[in-house]
């Protein structure tokens, strides 16, 4: 969805923002420090950094708290999840007069300009909930990851714009977009007050689909901010969602937030918006490089735990 030009509010004014940086880790210290490295050239005073610890067993949070003093780490102990822990930086956040927070995976490094960037955008309107950036593979760099996204509340089907093209400036414009990327997304304290937090129920994976949908209901809207930069340690060959826990939370995941925002009505309309759902997995199953039975047990697996109201973090069951 292309918007038309923002429309700056008048009524909406926010100078010399307070901003959290919130970067998740889970055993996975050294693209933390990594991360955290690359975030120096962007912290002062009003822009500030903390470790959310998701129960690591690598001596993450020593090694941060040895590295960077400013840096707070928040240790919540056990793995909470993407939603958990984030939800754990929010709050933090929150309580000390944050006005935006940018939720960051600690395996990606930033542009030095991308921060201000995001914030050019995210201060147009009081509307502007979510700013998502420009992401690239870190290798090659130049090649995309995610320039917007797409998604459709009766299919379940999302497309990422732009994913594994070439970055010729096609996709340098300021538009509205119907999900922002979690990867690296700037939150408005103001949407945090009216539409809430992250669903804990999901764990992982389509996360922002559900919070994008219920902070809809509350006028906010998602913006990508084209010339904030960020390159993401995923593999340009096989990335994590070949993954098997994928297919489950995808699908689990994305019944749930469409039952939720999005209710189709009839049993019928009902059941078929399960078979496009179920569907829209199988296809993206046969084109991955997932073992071809764990996919498919996690797709029957995410369908049967949605049905039941299961949530929360994946139970592999014996076969």
């Amino acid at each position: 969805m292309v918007s038309k030009a923002l429309t700056p509010s008048s009524k909406f004014a926010v100078t010399d923002p307070l901003v959290y940086i919130v970067v998740l880790n889970w055993n996975g210290r050294e693209d933390t420090l990594a991360c955290l490295r690359s975030l120096e050239p962007v912290w002062s005073e009003r822009t500030k950094a903390i470790v959310v610890d998701n129960g690591s067993t690598d001596g993450t949070p020593e090694a941060v708290r040895a590295e960077f003093a400013a840096v707070e780490v928040l240790e919540a102990g056990r793995n909470l999840g993407f939603t958990g822990g984030n939800n754990i930086g929010l709050r933090y956040s929150l309580d000390r007069g944050a006005d935006y927070v940018l939720l960051l995976n600690n395996d990606t490094v930033v542009d030095p300009r991308f921060l201000r960037e995001m914030l050019a955008v995210a201060t147009v309107s009081e509307e502007i909930g979510f700013v998502s950036r420009k992401i690239y593979f870190l290798d090659p760099p130049d090649l995309l990851w995610f320039a917007g996204a797409r998604f459709s509340t009766w299919t379940g089907y999302g497309r990422v714009i732009g994913y594994r093209e070439r970055d010729r400036g096609q996709y340098d414009d300021v538009r509205t977009i119907d999900r922002p990327c979690g990867c690296a997304v700037l939150v408005s304290r103001l949407l945090c007050r009216d539409a809430g937090l992250m669903d804990e129920r999901l764990f992982l994976y389509v996360d922002e689909v559900e919070w994008m949908l219920r902070a809809r209901k509350h006028g906010f809207k998602a913006c990508y901010a084209p010339k904030a930069k960020v390159w993401h340690k995923v593999s340009a060959s096989v990335g994590r969602e070949s993954h098997p826990d994928a297919f489950y939370y995808g699908v689990r995941n994305t019944l749930c937030a469409l039952d939720t925002h999005a209710h189709c009505g009839t049993r019928v309309r009902r059941y078929f918006r399960e078979l496009s759902v179920t569907s829209v997995h199988l296809a993206a199953l046969l084109f991955s490089s997932a073992p071809t039975l764990d996919g498919l047990r996690a797709i029957r697996q995410g369908l049967r735990d949605y049905r039941r109201g299961t949530f929360g973090s994946r139970v592999v069951r014996s076969r």
